[in-house]
């Protein structure tokens, strides 16, 4: 362990003189002598960068032109993520590979004025995922299972948003597949309208998230009178998390193959061959929301109600049968119904006075959600069920989630924030599973995140760093399940071109643990992405 500590401490030194190498190339850090060449050289290169736009004025500007009602833009990123580790066997997996990500995303964003109030919407994605046919991989192998994980193919991925909006002063009407996010927090607590593509398991950041939610067809309806306002929702059609597919590299190393599972345990553990989806035509299979936001300067609250299906399903047992003198449970596989109440809070203030700083602006943010209704495995009732007491090897607790976090705007433009955040599940025993809105493996998560970021002025505030701190702490069984550390280094070439080099590790914690299991998982990446 001691090791392997000093070994990630040598690859964060590593970084750390990538990132001022990078530095000393833009011009940024030169030697007297050679002050003249860099600046001119690079003086002339960030004057070709400020510029560069060649989709927006060979394509967007002439179109635009040509049809003035339609306005579109757009991107294109470039993610990669390379492992700091050697190859070998982690946990269940067969770890042999380096690159964790290899995507490439384009973004097209198309709005038609029928009217000042009226207009069409629609946000297409076009994503490829090169780490299945760019490395040598046995390990990887999850296109077989879902070919998403390595390209969007269908309508349901490509055609992201496609909405039509009607808006005046105090009503917005918006009909249409979209994306609603109710939450700000680092961290998912009242943003639950939207199911999430989990393929970067733990790697997930909150940043990514408008590009990870998955679009739902919806009617969404605000009306605004005065500063306040009055969202409902009514969504027919349900859409579901997307985990990590097997094979993918993001995948659990904690999970077994499911045909060891089922050597391992024939009477309890059956893999599920029935299952069950809300359906679009049943209107008793549909979703309602409602969120009122009242404003009161410098305070802003809010109260939410979503009755809603939990976005990842729920295996029952619904019989038994005697296979080669063994019992086998059989089971159904369907999503439940949950009743979601949240509440939001945002206060402004500024301390005066403060040592050294003087005065120190400081905005708090609450988020809380409470759930009626999770089902969770229950090992007991499980076991009861192969001994002839046939039940459906569930038990119903409500569960909770909150967050609370404080951020100080320090003098230079550092921004701190501290969010301890908790998942707590109610009347836990230790023989319950993993539930909505509950701890991981135990009683309660605590995850107390510690951020960090600030601009540099001799940049021109073009140059950012930022630092993430997320230990996750767990009880009353499992205590300490890792540290996730995360370094960025961003660099603003122009409007158009962002470039971010990133250090993301996982530290110490169990082989089974949320962290833990990604202890050989630590990884740098960069990104580059060009907006028009």
């Amino acid at each position: 362990m001691g090791h392997g500590r000093k070994k990630k401490q040598a690859v964060l030194v590593r970084f750390i003189q990538m990132t001022a190498a990078v530095l000393m190339v833009c011009g940024v850090w030169v030697q007297p002598g050679q002050a003249s060449w860099f600046g001119d050289s690079w003086s002339r290169f960030d004057r070709f960068l400020a510029t560069f736009d060649p989709a927006g004025r060979y394509v967007r500007q002439p179109v635009e032109k040509q049809v003035p009602a339609l306005t579109f833009k757009g991107f294109y990123r470039q993610w990669t993520d390379v492992m700091l580790t050697g190859e070998g066997r982690v946990g269940n997996r067969k770890k042999d590979f380096r690159f964790a990500q290899l995507q490439n995303l384009f973004e097209l964003e198309m709005h038609y004025q029928f009217s000042p109030n009226l207009e069409l919407t629609s946000v297409n994605h076009f994503l490829y995922d090169g780490v299945y046919n760019w490395q040598d991989s046995a390990g990887l192998y999850a296109p077989r299972i879902n070919e998403t994980s390595r390209k969007y193919h269908n309508f349901d991925r490509i055609v992201r948003e496609l909405y039509l909006s009607y808006r005046t002063h105090s009503l917005d009407v918006v009909i249409g597949k979209q994306q609603i996010a109710w939450g700000k927090m680092d961290g998912q607590f009242i943003d639950i309208i939207n199911p999430m593509d989990r393929r970067e398991a733990v790697q997930l950041e909150a940043s990514d998230f408008e590009y990870r939610r998955i679009p739902t067809w919806m009617a969404n309806v605000t009306y605004f009178f005065g500063a306040n306002s009055l969202n409902l929702l009514y969504i027919p059609n349900f859409e579901q998390n997307r985990q990590a597919v097997p094979g993918s590299p993001w995948f659990s190393p904690s999970v077994p193959p499911s045909d060891l599972i089922r050597k391992a345990n024939v009477p309890l553990l059956k893999l599920a061959r029935h299952r069950k989806r809300p359906s679009f035509a049943d209107w008793g299979d549909h979703e309602y929301g409602a969120r009122l936001d009242v404003s009161m300067e410098p305070l802003t609250w809010g109260l939410i109600y979503f009755y809603a299906w939990n976005d990842d399903p729920t295996s029952f047992i619904i019989g038994r049968h005697v296979a080669n003198d063994q019992v086998v449970l059989d089971r159904l596989t369907r999503h439940t119904r949950l009743h979601h109440f949240g509440i939001t809070a945002d206060y402004a203030t500024a301390f005066s006075g403060v040592p050294v700083v003087g005065e120190l602006p400081v905005v708090m943010r609450v988020e809380g959600l409470w759930t009626k209704g999770v089902k969770f495995s229950d090992t007991q009732r499980v076991a009861s069920a192969a001994t002839g007491e046939l039940n459906s090897g569930l038990i119903t607790r409500d569960t909770m989630r909150a967050a609370l976090a404080i951020e100080f705007a320090f003098p230079g433009n550092t921004s701190v924030i501290l969010q301890p955040s908790l998942f707590f599940t109610f009347d836990w025993r230790e023989s319950l599973g993993n539930g909505f809105g509950g701890g991981v493996g135990d009683q309660w998560s605590v995850i107390p995140v510690f951020f960090v970021g600030r601009p540099f002025r001799f940049t021109r505030d073009r140059l950012r760093l930022e630092l993430t701190v997320a230990p996750y702490l767990s009880g009353p069984v499992r205590e300490w399940q890792g540290l996730k550390t995360k370094v960025v280094a961003s660099y603003n070439f122009s409007q158009f071109i962002t470039g971010r080099l990133i250090y993301t590790a996982y530290s110490s914690g169990g082989r089974r643990d949320i962290y833990g299991q990604y202890d050989h998982w630590d990884n740098i990446g960069w990104e580059i992405s060009y907006e028009f």
